[in-house]
């Protein structure tokens, strides 16, 4: 990790404008398509500016940094060889690559699921408000029926007992003729955990995220690009009505970056109209009753 790329980091956390060159495109862009960051646009120049520290932190120990220790990790790696001891502890490796200590992904249900960890059988039952973390996803198994529904923001995910009409548009649309179980999943900590586990299993994928350009994105570039048409993006039967009410200012963030990506799975093509013609994006979280 270059020291550079440390100093922004701090500079952002501390609630300064950082020009956009200052941080990796993919992290940029991660950056952006959460809403830790807000592009600003002045002439030429492009900077960045905090607009959700919370989700800006999320992102910081995503890559393996603490936000309390943001500032003195920067000035640390800028430092010479002999401080190389102190930045094992503050980022887990003294050459800059960030220790993952909890590899995996968390878990949720809308009704008691069994399943299988390595030898043992598991019954996911947790409590509304909770979730479980799978750790030793290599060894995690569930039943063939089950359909794996990645929920793109934290919040969506934490509260499933409160989107119950989304559960059942989903089940309408992918289930079949049966009422198969769904496994929640989130891509938090943002890793390749998540989808290098699903394409070691046979299941379908439903992807629940923003309606928004960049929500686009994610699921062409990290879902469907491994996955194919055994991924799908879940489109409810109302969202052209809420399109019409969404945010015009999500949509101007994100223009310049998603505006006239290639849209490689055609079933989002009428999706992506209606974001350009309403010129809108809509956050999941209004799902939430």
């Amino acid at each position: 990790m270059k020291s550079a790329t440390l100093q922004a980091l701090s500079s952002l956390h501390m609630g300064e404008a950082v020009p956009s060159s200052a941080l990796p495109p993919e992290w940029l862009a991660e950056l952006l398509a959460e809403g830790g960051v807000s592009s600003i646009v002045r002439g030429t120049r492009h900077s960045l500016r905090v607009v959700s520290r919370a989700a800006f932190d999320v992102f910081l120990r995503s890559k393996g940094l603490r936000p309390d220790l943001l500032g003195e990790t920067a000035d640390l790696f800028s430092a010479p060889p002999a401080s190389r001891a102190q930045q094992v502890h503050l980022t887990g490796d003294s050459k800059s690559a960030p220790l993952r200590s909890c590899p995996g992904f968390p878990v949720n249900v809308i009704s008691p699921l069994s399943v299988r960890l390595g030898e043992r059988k598991l019954l996911l039952c947790p409590c509304p408000g909770s979730f479980l973390y799978i750790s030793d996803f290599w060894n995690f198994r569930i039943p063939s029926n089950t359909i794996v529904v990645g929920v793109e923001n934290m919040e969506n995910f934490r509260f499933p007992e409160r989107q119950t009409a989304v559960w059942d548009q989903i089940l309408d649309q992918y289930g079949g003729d049966g009422v198969p179980p769904l496994l929640l999943v989130s891509r938090y900590p943002q890793s390749k955990d998540l989808v290098n586990w699903l394409k070691e299993i046979p299941n379908p994928y439903v992807h629940f995220g923003d309606f928004d350009l960049a929500g686009v994105h994610i699921y062409l570039t990290e879902f469907y690009r491994h996955l194919g048409d055994r991924s799908a993006f879940f489109v409810p039967a109302d969202v052209e009505a809420r399109l019409a009410r969404g945010s015009r200012e999500r949509f101007a963030t994100q223009f310049a970056r998603f505006g006239k990506m290639d849209v490689s799975d055609p079933r989002l093509e009428p999706l992506v109209q209606l974001i350009h013609r309403y010129q809108t994006g809509y956050d999941q979280e209004g799902f939430i009753e």
